[in-house]
């Protein structure tokens, strides 16, 4: 396995036309990691009719256990090949090896080898008919070709849960990486020629964003979109995809809410929240950003919260004690400071962190320290937008109807957690809170069996379980007829 440059279409690796590059930077020197070659429309283009082609003479036409033979072998061929992936991971993204190799990694791999074993799970199913005469069933049908647009943040993860959900209901896929993050990606491309997957079923077209949406949404042959990213770029591509009356998955930002309750058990709380926030360096969706925590306990969490994120290794991603890295380009990081400085003049008390990093090992690279706001109020932008860095904020509520409501004030609605030993409490909790998905004591934790989507600006539809691949399926209803003789009414 080696790092690729070309373009993946038909399962070969091909030259972009005209030959355009995008330059790839390791986030922790500032050195280049590679030029990888930048698809062009005409290219999307070929890769889509590549997918159709597939999905017409190979793929379609596989029954469901064939189906998961296949991604079988890919899950397994991941796992064979999962530290030299792990490795480019780190550098491409700056994300520590330790989070690469048993997050980022692994779990891709068990995505693929989980929708292997639902393919024939959800396909269809024989409905109750008022008429005795009539057998009525349905048929779960593949929509075709799956167009894919991923982001920089868990590049390898986010491409896995997407190629297996699309391919395990029979479709085709062309998918576009980040500019910023292509080369994890690509790798799937290495893997899918080794097992030996057939040619078109996977197209990896390094591109810009606007060139991928401009050819999935105004293609034909695309039939559905999946799209993980901001809530402006997905705004934009749902109204782009309504017109043409085209399916479109996306999933968004976020400004994941903490509710530390008075019975918590504190030091579990401390070291769950601290993940919540910093996994990645708080480059997730559904990172943990905004800790409300009941003044009965405030002080004593905030005490021990500070002390844990100022503890936080940062380090150079390879380091297996580092962990938390760069972040992924100078200017997400110039962003990220951009609302740090906003904090300050808005009144908020920083309580550790808000520098960046700039000495010995850290010179070339978008380092900073972890950071904790407080006094923070909701008419703040760092309690209202979304940072995705290393900063979280944190706030004091009096009740736990006053947590709530400050947990729903805002626009977004990807995810939440609770912290509690009290579990009538927990369960009282989360039907009131606006969030697809509400942990206890838990945060940031995806499975591929379970559904994963937000609410409001957090984005449409779901990802991941039986929902997400019934979400790119087709419902068809078959009746036929048992009437002796055939139906005559007249």
């Amino acid at each position: 396995m080696k790092i690729r440059d070309q373009l993946f279409i038909g399962g070969k690796w091909i030259n972009a036309s005209p030959r355009a590059t995008i330059e790839v930077i390791n986030p922790a020197t500032g050195a280049k990691l590679a030029d990888v070659q930048k698809a062009s429309i005409k290219d999307i283009a070929a890769a889509i009719a590549s997918a159709r082609q597939a999905f017409d003479e190979t793929w379609g036409k596989m029954n469901p256990a064939e189906r998961g033979a296949w991604l079988h072998k890919v899950g397994d061929a991941i796992l064979r090949n999962q530290e030299f992936i792990a490795q480019v991971e780190a550098d491409d993204v700056g994300k520590p090896i330790f989070e690469s190799r048993n997050i980022d990694v692994s779990s891709g791999a068990a995505t693929f080898h989980y929708f292997a074993d639902i393919c024939a799970e959800v396909m269809g199913e024989v409905q109750p008919s008022p008429y005795n005469q009539v057998l009525d069933y349905t048929i779960r049908e593949p929509v075709g070709v799956v167009g894919a647009i991923i982001p920089w943040n868990f590049p390898f993860l986010i491409a896995c849960r997407k190629i297996a959900t699309a391919l395990a209901a029979g479709n085709t896929m062309v998918i576009k990486p980040s500019s910023w993050a292509p080369l994890s990606t690509l790798l799937l491309g290495e893997v899918f020629q080794e097992v030996g997957v057939p040619a078109g079923v996977l197209n990896i077209v390094p591109a810009a964003g606007s060139d991928a949406g401009e050819a999935f949404t105004n293609s034909d042959v695309v039939h559905d979109i999946t799209f993980t990213g901001s809530t402006e770029i997905g705004g934009r591509l749902y109204s782009a995809c309504a017109p043409r009356l085209k399916g479109c998955t996306l999933e968004l930002g976020g400004k994941s809410p903490g509710l530390v309750l008075p019975d918590c058990d504190m030091d579990e709380t401390v070291a769950g929240t601290l993940f919540g926030v910093y996994l990645n360096q708080g480059e997730c969706c559904c990172a943990l950003t905004r800790l409300i925590v009941h003044a009965g306990v405030y002080n004593e969490f905030v005490a021990k919260f500070v002390a844990g994120a100022k503890a936080i290794r940062v380090g150079m991603p390879r380091q297996e004690d580092t962990r938390m890295g760069p972040l992924v380009h100078p200017e997400h990081l110039k962003t990220v400071m951009g609302f740090v400085e906003a904090g300050k003049q808005e009144g908020a008390t920083l309580l550790c962190g808000g520098n960046v990093l700039k000495g010995g090992e850290f010179a070339k690279g978008n380092f900073m320290e972890a950071t904790v706001f407080a006094d923070v109020k909701p008419s703040m932008r760092v309690w209202r937008e979304e940072i995705f860095g290393p900063v979280v904020v944190l706030a004091k509520a009096s009740s736990v109807e006053q947590m709530v409501a400050m947990a729903n004030d805002t626009p977004y609605g990807l995810a939440a957690s609770v912290w509690t030993t009290n579990l009538k409490a927990a369960h009282t909790i989360a039907p009131q809170i606006k969030a697809g998905t509400v942990w206890f004591n838990l945060h940031n934790f995806v499975v591929p069996s379970a559904p994963y989507g937000g609410f409001g600006a957090s984005g449409v539809g779901s990802e991941l379980g039986k929902q997400g691949l019934l979400a790119l399926t087709r419902t068809k209803n078959v009746m036929v007829s048992l009437f002796p003789g055939g139906f005559k009414w007249y």
